[in-house]
């Protein structure tokens, strides 16, 4: 996050103690707590599921169109909806091959756009299979652009201290 969004100030209390969220999966169900379904299903995060996430890729947008194919179509017709709003395309997706950073054609619409067919959709391209448990904040950046109160600040990164003598 930090990397592709520059003023981002995430906070990663969880990884300052040094749990993975494999580590904290398993914490919860060493107490009896059920896993939310979308990590047994195989999905990698349990949130956004109501639209599917847009952070998602390739491969997690064929595993919704293969398994819940009512939300696929729905973002899939958000996608050609806001394309034809803007009058260029909108995606969610970029295809990451050399072919296509060469061609710089890397747009990639979830299922093929009538007016722009020089555009792959993901039924043209390989994704990498979904592997469950998959590093997410699950926040999706919220509030990461604001500034942080001086308490905030204190009980976020005021623990990193311990960390820099060792």
């Amino acid at each position: 996050m930090k990397l592709n969004h520059s003023k981002a100030k995430p906070i990663f209390p969880l990884l300052l103690y040094g749990y993975s969220k494999k580590d904290c999966i398993k914490i919860m169900e060493d107490y009896g707590v059920q896993v939310p379904r979308m990590y047994s299903l195989g999905f990698h995060n349990n949130n956004c599921f109501k639209t599917g996430c847009v952070q998602g890729g390739i491969g997690y947008w064929q595993k919704i169109r293969d398994e819940y194919p009512d939300k696929f179509n729905a973002m899939a017709d958000m996608e050609h909806k806001l394309t034809e709003i803007k009058e260029e395309p909108v995606t969610m997706l970029k295809d990451q091959s050399n072919e296509a950073k060469k061609s710089k054609n890397q747009l990639l619409f979830l299922k093929p756009h009538p007016k722009y067919p020089n555009i792959k959709d993901i039924s043209m391209i390989k994704g990498r299979e979904v592997k469950p448990l998959f590093e997410c904040n699950g926040f999706c950046g919220v509030n990461d652009l604001s500034e942080r109160t001086e308490t905030e600040e204190e009980i976020n990164y005021g623990q990193l201290d311990m960390f820099e003598n060792e």
